[in-house]
């Protein structure tokens, strides 16, 4: 369990952000292999799905201080 909140602290929003921005570029490019646009595919929806959870306690968060 330590090492999951660990790897949680180390994710950087906008660092993945970043990334699937060079994903969407990559994936707009003509000529792609098949495989490596399924392989980027595959990267941005873990990537996004990881933005989404983590934004998601951050909003948890704002609406505590908030009260």
């Amino acid at each position: 369990m330590a090492g999951k909140k660990a790897a949680e602290k180390e994710f950087n929003v906008d660092e993945a952000l970043d990334r699937l921005e060079e994903i969407n570029k990559k994936l707009s490019e003509k000529g792609i292999a098949l495989n490596e646009s399924l392989e980027l595919y595959k990267e941005g929806t873990v990537l996004a799905a990881k933005c989404q959870e983590h934004l998601e306690g951050v909003e948890k968060t704002l609406q505590i201080i908030n009260g």
